[in-house]
């Protein structure tokens, strides 16, 4: 029996503290160029969502790679996360929206 595969929502604090302790772990903001520019979490790669098909295959070539991804509000990283699993990646992980990020951002 195949087990089907999803993107899994992660609390903000447990988010914090793996990216803290797990330094392998991918931190994707998937926001325009320009509101990263403004501030984003630290150790974050930008990959807009609207470059992410053609980009994300040559950035990361695990497909088991643990992502963890995030946005603005909340909303692009569920096309973000479909983007992701419709390539085959099966360890993504959905912080949600940078507005609620309880930590430092770095601008």
């Amino acid at each position: 029996m195949n087990e089907m595969i999803n993107v899994h929502r992660i609390s903000m604090e447990a988010a914090k503290k793996n990216l803290d302790i797990n330094k392998s772990i991918v931190l994707l903001d998937v926001r325009p160029k320009m509101e990263y520019a403004e501030g984003h979490i630290e150790g974050a790669i930008n990959m807009p969502l609207d470059q992410l098909e053609g980009v994300v295959e040559e950035r990361i070539s695990k497909k088991n790679q643990t992502i963890y991804l995030y946005c603005r509000s909340g909303i692009r990283t569920l096309t973000a996360g479909d983007i992701l699993l419709n390539l085959g990646y099966t360890s993504i992980y959905d912080v949600g929206g940078i507005i609620y990020w309880p930590y430092k951002i770095v601008k």
